[in-house]
This record gives structure tokens, C-alpha cells and sequence, in this order.
């Protein structure tokens, strides 16, 4: 029980240091806009397209939502 406690404590260290990359890769992104971009994406996802960030940025995302996800199992979690 000890050890899936760490193991969870070192998932939710990771989903901090995601969020730290996230707003990151967010304000990166935000001071390098384009000046020119199609109407559907938007400007900052067409940056964000531009300056090859896809990748980083999902991966931040799968972080944030795999955290959630165990937050709320051990939110709801009945102890003995």
C-alpha cells in the first residue's frame, strides 16, 4: 500500500512538472504569434502548429489528464 502511494506521489510530481512545461510552451508560444493565419485553428494554435509545439503540447496534456484521472479515483477511494 506504502509503495502505491509513492508511485502516486511521483505521477502527481510529474503532472506539476507538466504544468510548469505547459505554461511554458503557453507563453513561448504567445510572444512568437504569427502575423497571418486561417480562420479556423485561430492565431495561437496556428503558432503553436508553425513552431512545431503539437507534440509537446499533447504530451502535456495527456500529463494533466491521466493526473486528474487519479486524483479523482483516490478522491473517491473508501479507506478501511
Amino acid at each position: 500500500m506504502k509503495s502505491i502511494k509513492i508511485i502516486l506521489g511521483g505521477i502527481g510530481f510529474l503532472s506539476l512538472i507538466g504544468t510548469i512545461w505547459g505554461l511554458a510552451i503557453i507563453v513561448f508560444v504567445g510572444n512568437n504569434l504569427t502575423s497571418s493565419w486561417p480562420t479556423p485553428p485561430g492565431r495561437f494554435l496556428t503558432t503553436v502548429i508553425e513552431l512545431n509545439m503539437v507534440t509537446p503540447m499533447v504530451i502535456v496534456f495527456i500529463f494533466l489528464i491521466f493526473e486528474l484521472i487519479v486524483m479523482g479515483v483516490e478522491y473517491f477511494k473508501k479507506e478501511n
